[in-house]
């Protein structure tokens, strides 16, 4: 019987080297980062897949990777400092180890200054202050209407800057059975995600059709405001409503203000995040006072019969005080209760 040599093939292409260097991390979720922040750098820097690269594409300055550093932090997609350190560290990681590979670079070109952490960068926003601009924004001349919608369908569906500017009409269906709407899009990373909204919401939308000034657009695009238009309108509105710049609320902060409204793990589906982990940042805020902590609830016995020691009056107001999501729950309950009853319930 003959005996076969197997030889395992290498091309020593800029791909091979890569595929290399990813295996070196133990974590999968490592190895899909790092690729995916390479694959977007050399597309930004050579307009290449990674799968093309040749060793003459690896030369690089320092002002090319401080350009790429200031290209992410203008992105639409409005990446936090710690995203972009990130994406920073996988980049400069790979030079260290084409250096040591022999490729004609010098990693210390590819250090830039790392930008100051910023996980507390968007302040939080409340379901009243959100709903305030959207209804101070309806009385602007102009695209007062636009800029309403795209407030309201902000904190709503809990989308990106980059994807609300993105949305088409035609990524809004129509769920006949249920009776609402389904949003459509590709967020963060390539994840499809569908969020429903309401009919009124839908027909807000709409109504940015039947301004005069969108005949110009031919794109199916809803919205059309430039990044510096978004970020005068919510200056504007901070100074309006009197918000303290120690709040350091950004447009950002209208996509934390549905974690009030259920649970982590519904926020974190919400949310369209990969981790829980990531999710607590914007959930967080919702429990900062620490008086209602489990272990403080725990310990705390109070009657049932305490409510009956209310008025009736006492006892609405008392229910009107209730955090957004937990009020418009005991609607949902009491509407049930009335319609059990037989009673007509609007």
């Amino acid at each position: 019987m003959q005996t076969v040599n197997v030889v395992g093939l290498h091309n020593n292409s800029v791909f091979d080297d890569m595929r290399t260097y990813l295996k070196k991390f133990n974590s999968v979720h490592t190895q899909k980062n790092y690729e995916r922040s390479l694959r977007s750098f050399y597309m930004w820097y050579k307009g290449k897949d990674i799968e093309m690269l040749v060793r003459e594409d690896m030369k690089i300055r320092n002002a090319d990777l401080i350009g790429y550093q200031i290209y992410l932090k203008e992105h639409p997609i409005d990446y936090s400092n710690n995203s972009i350190n990130n994406i920073m560290a996988a980049i400069q990681s790979f030079y260290e180890f084409l250096e040591i590979n022999e490729y004609d670079v010098n990693s210390k070109f590819a250090k830039v200054k790392v930008l100051p952490d910023d996980s507390e960068r968007s302040g939080a926003l409340y379901y009243n202050e959100a709903e305030m601009m959207a209804s101070l924004l309806r009385e602007e001349k102009v695209k007062g209407i636009e800029k309403a919608a795209f407030v309201r369908l902000a904190y709503t569906a809990s989308f990106r800057k980059s994807t609300l500017l993105s949305i088409c009409y035609s990524d809004i269906k129509l769920d006949d059975n249920r009776g609402y709407y389904n949003i459509h899009t590709v967020g963060k990373g390539g994840k499809k995600h569908t969020v429903p909204i309401s009919k009124e919401l839908y027909s807000e939308l709409l109504l940015i059709k039947n301004q005069k000034y969108y005949g110009r657009y031919g794109d199916d695009k809803i919205f059309h405001l430039s990044t510096k238009t978004i970020q005068v309108m919510m200056d504007n509105l901070k100074e309006q409503m009197g918000i303290s710049p120690e709040r350091n609320i950004k447009f950002h902060s209208l996509r934390n203000v549905a974690a009030g409204f259920g649970t982590l793990e519904e926020a974190k589906k919400h949310l369209n995040h990969t981790n829980v982990s990531t999710t607590e940042t914007y959930y967080r805020h919702v429990n900062e006072d620490r008086s209602n902590s489990i272990s403080l609830r725990m310990e705390e016995k109070i009657e049932d019969s305490i409510l009956e020691k209310l008025s009736k009056e006492e006892l609405i107001e008392l229910i009107m005080q209730q955090n957004h999501g937990v009020l418009t729950q005991m609607k949902r309950d009491a509407r049930e209760t009335i319609k059990n009853k037989g009673e007509m319930v609007n």
